[in-house]
Parts: C-alpha cells; sequence; structure tokens
C-alpha cells in the first residue's frame, strides 16, 4: 500500500500536470480540435502531441493504440513523458508537420459530418487489415482524415 507521503507526492505531480496541460489548453489553436476544428478539446493524442474532441478521440482509439494513444486532459493521469510529448508538438506544429502538403482546396471535415467520419475510419481499419499496417503506422490520424476525404470523398 502506498504511503500518505507517496500519495501526497503523487498528487502534487499530478497537480502540476494539470496545470501545464491548461495552460497548452489556452494556446489558439489548441483551443479547438486538431482533426475536425470543434471547439474545447478535452483529450488528447498524446503520442502524436495533439488536442482533439470526445468524438475525434473515439476514432483515434479505434485505430489502436500502435497508432494514437489517446488520454482526457482532466480525468487520466498523465506521465512527463506524455507531457513532454504535448510541450514539445501541440495542434500548430503537428499541422504545419502532418499537413504541409495539403491541396489548397482541402476541406477539414466538421464536427456535424459524423457519417463522413465514420466512413473514414472505416477506410482507415479496411487498409490496415489489407496488411498496409507499415504504412498506417507511419502516418497520424490527422494526415488519415485528410487523405481520405481528399481522395473518397468525390
Amino acid at each position: 500500500m502506498a504511503t500518505r507521503s507517496c500519495r501526497e507526492k503523487a498528487q502534487k505531480l499530478n497537480e502540476q500536470h494539470q496545470l501545464i496541460l491548461s495552460k497548452l489548453l489556452r494556446e489558439e489553436d489548441n483551443k479547438y480540435c486538431a482533426d475536425c476544428e470543434a471547439k474545447g478539446p478535452r483529450w488528447a493524442s498524446w503520442n502524436i502531441g495533439v488536442f482533439i474532441c470526445i468524438r475525434c478521440a473515439g476514432i483515434h482509439r479505434n485505430l489502436g493504440v500502435h497508432i494514437s494513444r489517446v488520454k482526457s486532459v482532466n480525468l487520466d493521469q498523465w506521465t512527463a513523458e506524455q507531457i513532454q510529448c504535448m510541450q514539445d508538438m501541440g495542434n500548430t506544429k503537428a499541422r504545419l508537420l502532418y499537413e504541409a502538403n495539403l491541396p489548397e482546396n482541402f476541406r477539414r471535415p466538421q464536427t456535424d459530418h459524423e457519417d463522413r467520419i465514420l466512413e473514414t475510419t472505416a477506410a482507415i481499419t479496411l487498409l490496415l487489415n489489407k496488411g498496409l499496417f507499415a504504412l498506417c503506422q507511419a502516418l497520424t490520424m490527422a494526415f488519415y482524415v485528410h487523405f481520405f476525404f481528399i481522395y473518397f470523398s468525390k
């Protein structure tokens, strides 16, 4: 059983992590979901380093932890490594990195287009099941969504 001292240290560390996450969520791009731009994301894909809404968090979770590792900003405990990943990336840097080659006419999926998001998830799952695991693993969810909306929305 953990001693009172250990529990207090863990609680203090968790409070520090919550302060850092709260500060990060006040940055302009982090105020919106990295995938669909829904306001006020309360979830994060910590290995990708982006803040996302609950709907997109579900999509990320369905992809598996080998692609996206999702945590609640408020409800889950965070490690120092996970916090560092969020500090190193954030939605602004992630967009610059993962969306650098999007065409100018690209339209980001919106939160009210749940059917399109679900279709995208199904297409990603199909690719994973067809043995394109290495390709899918190398990409992020943001790129998946953009790729499939561009090429399969016609």
